[in-house]
């Protein structure tokens, strides 16, 4: 494959990470492995390549997304409905409230106990780009040595409004800006609870960090202006960013409460520059 890294995270972050993987491994059962990180951080770049150099070393792996579990297009429209000047369900999908929690956590069951089961696939590209679940899925057949879970939000955890708050001020998140009744928040963390017994079934968690909660918002939209320079299509700045803002309250509510097996810290160039092991 080809390495999407620059040959210093690759020594310095990366094998290392690669090891302390392997370190979960144990013979006759299986290990899941968490990635979370905010939108832009490369989860599923790191994703792909971790998959790949574990298949190296001879281990049988799969990967999913957190994404692979959204509820039906239908579904989400009767949530946006349900909440029609909320933010953060402006968004077709992506916040708490829009997955199907109690599939996925059958799904994590069964993997965890190496049966056999199908993961979903959820097709962005259907219903004018609100996306959808696909006819197709994944067959899995057997015990896996290793499953790779990403997403944004693993590991959220319940909290207060006034919590989340200080998390914000801390962080220069502008959630007065997102949500100036602050109230729509409230919608989201009551969410949360949901979500909880699913983190039961990770057993070594990554965390991807950025040096600033800026740099989300700088690289979406420089993903948008390549992909205009490529297609002619792509979201403006100002659709950039009502896209990505009512991401950063919650993401950094991970950031904060979160306790991460290890962390990527993340430069303005987008580079992986140290990995910090423990729980913190």
């Amino acid at each position: 494959m080809r390495i999407p890294y620059a040959p210093q995270e690759v020594t310095a972050i990366l094998l290392p990470l690669l090891e302390s993987i392997e370190h979960q491994y144990r013979k006759g059962q299986t290990a899941i492995i968490g990635l979370q990180g905010g939108p832009g951080t490369g989860k599923t770049t790191l994703g792909n390549f971790l998959a790949e150099k574990v298949r190296e070393r001879g281990y049988s792996v799969i990967s999913f997304s957190i994404d692979d579990f959204y509820e039906t297009n239908e579904y989400r429209k009767r949530l946006r409905k349900k909440y029609p000047d909320n933010p953060f369900y402006y968004i077709s999908r992506g916040m708490p409230g829009t997955h199907r929690v109690e599939y996925l956590k059958e799904v994590l069951a069964k993997l965890k106990a190496g049966q056999d089961c199908s993961l979903p696939v959820f097709d962005k590209s259907l219903q004018q780009a609100q996306g959808d679940i696909a006819a197709r899925t994944i067959p899995v057949r057997g015990r896996q040595d290793f499953v790779l879970f990403e997403g944004w939000c693993l590991g959220i955890k319940p909290v207060s409004s006034p919590l989340l708050l200080k998390i914000c001020q801390k962080y220069l998140i502008p959630l007065q800006k997102i949500d100036p009744s602050f109230r729509h928040h409230q919608v989201v963390l009551g969410f949360l609870k949901q979500y909880q017994p699913l983190w039961n079934y990770v057993d070594y968690l990554i965390m991807l960090k950025p040096d600033s909660s800026e740099l989300h918002l700088k690289w979406r939209w420089q993903q948008e202006r390549e992909l205009r320079k490529k297609t002619g299509r792509g979201m403006t700045r100002v659709q950039v960013e009502r896209f990505v803002l009512p991401y950063l309250p919650f993401t950094y509510l991970c950031y904060e409460k979160v306790k991460a097996d290890v962390r990527l810290l993340i430069n303005g160039k987008h580079e992986f520059y140290e990995l910090v092991t423990g729980k913190i």
